[in-house]
Order: C-alpha cells, then sequence, then structure tokens
C-alpha cells in the first residue's frame, strides 16, 4: 500500500501507465477527478479550476487571491486523497504537495519531443507541424503554471523519485517499472507516516473550508494538525470572526478538536454574513 504521484508531459504515456498501474494493483486512479471533487466541495466552477491547475497564467491571475484559493481547494483534495492509501494522482500539482510525504513515490514521466509529437500526431489525428506546436505550447505553458504556482522547474529531475523515458517504453513496462519500483520499504507507509498524512490533509482542508466561506476568507490564520487535533492562531476584529472560524473548524469530518488561539483584537460589529 503506497501513493504514487505522476508528472507528465503531454504525449508521454504518463496517464496511460497510471490507468494501467491502478488496474493490476486495484488502486484508485484520479487526474480530473481531483479537481471534480474540489468543484463539489468547496462550490466552485470545474472550468475555472481546471484552468487554475493546467494553464499558462494570464496578468490578471498574477494580481489576484483567486487563482491561490482555487490551489488551496485541490491541495486539499490531493491530500484527502493521499490520506486513504493505494491511489494514483496524476498532474494537479500532486508531485509537488506530496513531497513532504515520506512513503510517496514521486514519478516524472516524459520522452523525446519527437517521439511526443509523433504520438500526438497519431491520437488526435494531426498533422506533423500542429502535432509538434501542440506538444511544444503544451510543455512552455505547463512549466510556466508550475513555476508561477509552486516555484519550481517543472524538468527538475531533482523534484521526483523516479523519471521515466517512455521513447523505448510501452504502457505496460512502464507499469511493471513502477509496480517494480513500490517494493522498496522507502515507499510502504508506516503508522507514523500514515498520521503524518492525515494531518496534513486535515490541515489543507481546514485552510480550504475558511477560504471557502465569505466571512472568514479574508482571515490571515495559522493552521496546525498534530494526531487530528487543529490548532488555530492568529488575529480578528470581532468576536463573531472568532466564532465563525471555529465553527468552520469544529465541523470538518475527523477532526479531533480545535485549539483555539485566535485573538480577538477590535470591538466592532461583525459584517453581515457571519
Amino acid at each position: 500500500m503506497s501513493i504514487v504521484a505522476i508528472s507528465q508531459t503531454l504525449g508521454s504515456l504518463g496517464d496511460e501507465i497510471g490507468r494501467e498501474l491502478a488496474r493490476t494493483l486495484s488502486w484508485e486512479f484520479a487526474d480530473r477527478e481531483i479537481i471534480a471533487q474540489a468543484a463539489q466541495r468547496f462550490g466552485e466552477g470545474l472550468m475555472e479550476l481546471e484552468h487554475v491547475t493546467e494553464e499558462k497564467p494570464s496578468l490578471w491571475d498574477r494580481f489576484t487571491d483567486t487563482r491561490r484559493r482555487y490551489l488551496t481547494y485541490v491541495e486539499a483534495i490531493v491530500f484527502e486523497m493521499a490520506a486513504r492509501d493505494n491511489v494514483i494522482l496524476s498532474g494537479r500539482g500532486a508531485t509537488i504537495f506530496l513531497r513532504r510525504v515520506r512513503h510517496a513515490l514521486r514519478v516524472r514521466i516524459t520522452a523525446a519531443e519527437r517521439v511526443r509529437a509523433y504520438r500526438v500526431e497519431h491520437q488526435q489525428e494531426l498533422t506533423s507541424e500542429a502535432a509538434f506546436h501542440r506538444v511544444r505550447q503544451n510543455d512552455r505553458e505547463r512549466a510556466s503554471n508550475v513555476k508561477f504556482l509552486y516555484h519550481v522547474d517543472w524538468d527538475d529531475p531533482l523534484l521526483y523519485d523516479l523519471v521515466l523515458n517512455t521513447e523505448r517504453m510501452d504502457v505496460k513496462e512502464g507499469a511493471r517499472v513502477l509496480r517494480n519500483a513500490l517494493e522498496n520499504e522507502r515507499v510502504r507507509p508506516t503508522p507514523e507516516s500514515r498520521a503524518e498524512v492525515k494531518d496534513l490533509s486535515l490541515t489543507a482542508q481546514a485552510k480550504g473550508a475558511l477560504l471557502a466561506h465569505p466571512a472568514t476568507r479574508g482571515l490571515h490564520l495559522s493552521l496546525a494538525c498534530k494526531h487530528g487535533h487543529l490548532s488555530v492562531s492568529g488575529m480578528v476584529e470581532c468576536e463573531e470572526l472568532k466564532k465563525a472560524a471555529e465553527g468552520i473548524l469544529g465541523r470538518i469530518p475527523e477532526v479531533g478538536g480545535v485549539l483555539s488561539e485566535i485573538v480577538v483584537v477590535s470591538s466592532r460589529r461583525a459584517p453581515v454574513g457571519v
């Protein structure tokens, strides 16, 4: 039992390998399902979340908080799925979100540009020139998005535990390589590492829940979780906001308790909607 997080380039067979691995292991596979669950959980549009996680940020995106809020929602779902174990997560920043998880196998799947363009040409019935253009554009946009969102180089091999070049590898062989890698003792979960993932999951869900509520969206609170118990600290402007934040956190499933160190620094009336 473990977690596999995949980062793939267009035409690399990454999704196909992930799905084949999930089939042979009888594990859950999630790609677009991640944002579908995030949209449903936090009441946001599916297309907006798709745009945030996959497309090059526009100038407007760079000057708004909406993109960061959406990213927090996706992070919450990634950690929630990871906490269940036996899951393969493809894209959506999973390899970056899970870098602190000891038993997560983070994999980069890619191939030479000409090989990927050839596959895209035949899969999508494009001309050779159009396929090359699509692969190059997709690489540029994803690299730019990852750089903007996570401040890392998408192509840096040190971000991953394993890098697969599928130029001379088919889907079944790729899945077999990953299955063998899962035999490594390092990626086998322990009670301690599972507990750590659960705490990270509850922390991410808490951040998402506060951002999803209009009354608490603008608060700057610090959150942490230990053994299922959330702790929250920071300053708010009225007692009603403090109670609103504590109530939202206390209603998160599987939270064992909330230790609040929120300080009220003003006695002004609460805003409408709290």
